[in-house]
């Protein structure tokens, strides 16, 4: 017989299981709780019968047969309902007392006893008692107690203790579900929102209570690998149309220049035609050898490389490289690098960083322009900055972060050299590194900043 679902659930289980552990150690509890408690009152009523025959004894020892006999006959007199003595003479016969002759034990120790035979007192019929019996001399002395109300207090504890275990077993279980029930909601409403994912709708997310706890932080995680999923899934679609769009063209060229070779019969031509159509292949090779990089890096197949660098000395080589090829395209490189700053990281692909940076102004200013390379520590934000400022046209700002996709290219800048891939490879190596790019206003021209983690910024 299959159970209902709601029964068959992990927060059932533990409910269940922790409540049935609270109810046994309350058993368990109350049991030592109840054997202590009747011991106790043994205790008591054995030290109240010692009380007695130590009075016994002492006037026994003080006045002989008349000072026990005394001591019995003034007990008897005051004795309630749940007390009886007995005194004996020396041929057995009963002198003074409120129990049968014999009711008689000898011992040490209390035990219980029910009298056989008629008393002389109608309450000690058919009573069972805790009694002691001593001798002294010729004479034999009994105290005893009624054992009727200590059982009778008893079974009014176990009563208690057997109802209290009950309750609080129910208690356990009804307070374990309904504490469960919170939990089992909020996973029941994370499983909805993941079938929901499955069927496509990646813009959603589970949900968070607020509260801090491990569901909340199971979805949280879950939540960035679902953003990150999001994201790459996207840019996956934007890859395919971008290539689809980009390299349209490039592969036309590429058909029409092919064809003009099969209908060309002018070697020259041919020669122009075949060097065209190798130009467009190396150039679509190269569109995809970087989607390849990128890919690669955004794998983190790279972090395999990371050691400490020493920023400043990898951004000053990188920048005499392109000192000259900035004075070539006819603009001026500026500098300004503060010494000793390090970063944790690949040395090829933050040098490939700060080219494609420096490259791309240098590609998109217009001639003569000034571009300026500095890098300095953020100490409160424990990050080194890379930026690269040039006072070219800028970027609209609704296209600013547009630019950081692969493929993607503004529709100014598509007669000019390029794949529309620098800048995506820049992003891919900044969140390979822990670190960030963003274009800005640079008011005028445009800020281009990398952002990474500084290892020497908590010193």
């Amino acid at each position: 017989m299959r159970l209902p679902d709601r029964f068959r659930t992990i927060t059932f289980r533990l409910s269940l299981g922790y409540g049935l552990m609270f109810g046994v150690s309350a058993v368990l509890i109350m049991a030592v709780t109840y054997v202590a408690a009747s011991t106790q009152m043994q205790t008591i009523v054995r030290a109240s019968i010692a009380e007695d025959l130590a009075l016994f004894v002492h006037g026994y020892d003080e006045g002989g047969e008349g000072g026990l006999r005394q001591e019995v006959e003034e007990r008897v007199d005051s004795a309630a309902d749940d007390r009886f003595f007995l005194l004996l003479g020396p041929n057995g016969e009963r002198l003074v007392g409120n129990l049968p002759a014999d009711a008689w034990i000898p011992g040490a120790s209390a035990t219980r006893l029910t009298p056989a035979a008629p008393s002389a007192t109608e309450g000690a019929r058919g009573d069972t008692l805790y009694a002691q019996g001593i001798v002294l001399g010729d004479y034999r002395v009994l105290a005893a107690r009624r054992s009727d109300i200590l059982e009778t207090i008893r079974s009014i504890l176990l009563s208690a203790i057997l109802t209290g275990c009950v309750v609080t077993l129910a208690l356990a279980l009804v307070g374990g579900i309904i504490v469960g029930l919170g939990p089992s909601r909020r996973v029941d409403a994370i499983a909805a929102t993941t079938r929901s994912i499955v069927e496509g709708r990646l813009d959603l997310r589970l949900p968070v209570s607020g509260r801090g706890d491990e569901l909340d932080r199971l979805a949280t995680d879950i939540n960035v690998m679902l953003a990150r999923i999001e994201t790459l899934v996207e840019s996956l679609r934007q890859v395919s149309t971008d290539i689809a769009h980009d390299l349209r063209t490039p592969l036309a060229r590429l058909r029409q220049g092919l064809e003009g070779i099969a209908r060309s019969a002018d070697k020259a031509d041919l020669e122009r035609a075949v060097e065209a159509a190798v130009a467009e292949t190396d150039a679509i090779i190269d569109t995809f050898n970087a989607l390849l990089r990128i890919a690669q890096i955004e794998a983190g197949a790279r972090k395999a490389r990371f050691r400490a660098l020493d920023l400043s000395d990898l951004a000053e080589r990188v920048a005499d490289v392109y000192g000259e090829v900035a004075v070539d395209a006819g603009h001026r490189l500026e500098c300004r690098i503060e010494p000793g700053l390090r970063v944790l990281g690949d040395g090829d692909l933050l040098t490939q960083a700060l080219a494609n940076l420096i490259e791309n102004a240098i590609t998109h200013v217009p001639p003569p322009g000034t571009i300026r390379l500095a890098l300095r520590q953020d100490l409160e934000a424990r990050t080194v900055l890379a930026e690269v400022v040039d006072d070219g046209p800028g970027i609209p700002e609704d296209e600013r972060d547009k630019v950081f996709r692969r493929l993607y290219r503004l529709d100014r800048s598509r007669a000019t050299p390029g794949h529309g891939l620098g800048l995506a490879l820049v992003a891919s190596v900044a969140e390979l590194h822990g670190g960030s790019v963003q274009a800005t206003d640079a008011e005028p021209g445009l800020r281009m900043r990398l952002a990474l983690p500084s290892i020497d910024a908590g010193i």
